[in-house]
């Protein structure tokens, strides 16, 4: 049921056209945004979530967005139990985590299958800021790609991403090293198939180390923040990097895989590479 259908008798029409109807639910714990406004109905707004919504035992609020190094928001919790590690299911994968402590978007699940499907038999992947495993795990459990190698900064989501690579017991063809991805990647001393760039804020600054390992022939997944209309300059920031590194760039198309304003989406540009 969604959450302006549960409040509609309990919120006037004002508070009713001031609340955020959408609200994400990691494990257990459901995050939702709570407008200055209706800060003091917050309560009210976690209890109907709890009671119509068995599965969640935590309601919180977000406090600010994702930011710092680690992409991690901070939350309050405004129903139910306190902030916990949870588990949460997706695409045939169990993941553990800290919703505080490592970022995670429930909300990418559709482009994790999408990647998936796109890898062939014995591909090796690489993934650059693998965060607590999400794509490396997603690709193991629904492809039948040969070596998988996730790279991560954030010492929670390391953590987090063992975890979970050891709470499903038949992936494995995963590895996850700990780390800047300038530091590991020249160490690893080989190439990919397919290398994936998830951290759209970050990725053009890392696009020269991931030219290095993309095998001649193999994909590179770049993602960026774009706006509509503006597509074409994120293939061009790849084409230029290609140019800088003495690669080519043979093809490139775009995916739509999230938006994060009325007119900026989270593109994901599948280049092919030579």
């Amino acid at each position: 049921m969604k959450l302006k259908e549960i409040l509609k008798t309990v919120l006037s029409r004002d508070e009713m056209g001031s609340l955020v109807g959408s609200f994400d639910v990691i494990g257990d714990t459901a995050i939702i945004i709570i407008p200055d406004e209706l800060a003091a109905k917050e309560r009210l707004i976690a209890e109907a979530l709890l009671q119509t919504h068995k599965n969640i035992r935590t309601v919180a609020k977000r406090v600010g967005a994702y930011d710092g190094e680690f992409r991690t928001i901070a939350l309050a919790v405004i129903g139910g139990e306190v902030m916990h590690e949870t588990e949460h299911r997706e695409n045939g994968v169990r993941f553990f985590l800290h919703p505080e402590k490592a970022y995670f978007s429930v909300r990418s699940s559709n482009e994790r299958k999408r990647i998936s499907s796109l890898v062939r038999p014995g591909e090796d992947v690489l993934v650059f800021f693998s965060g607590i495993g999400a794509f490396p795990l997603v690709i193991a459990a629904n492809s039948q790609a040969g070596d998988i190698v996730g790279i991560e900064k954030n010492p929670d989501a390391h953590r987090y991403a063992l975890k979970s690579l050891a709470g499903n017991k038949r992936i494995r063809n995963v590895v996850f090293y700990k780390g800047d991805v300038a530091d590991i990647t020249p160490r690893l001393s080989r190439t990919f198939d397919r290398v994936l760039m998830p951290l759209p804020r970050t990725s053009q600054a890392y696009l020269a180390i991931a030219l290095t390992t993309v095998r001649s022939g193999g994909r590179l997944h770049f993602y960026d923040f774009q706006s509509v209309g503006a597509f074409r300059q994120s293939i061009e920031k790849i084409d230029r990097a290609c140019g800088e590194n003495g690669r080519k760039l043979i093809t490139a198309e775009i995916a739509v895989c999230g938006h994060c304003s009325p007119r900026t989406y989270r593109i994901c540009v599948d280049a092919r590479i030579e």
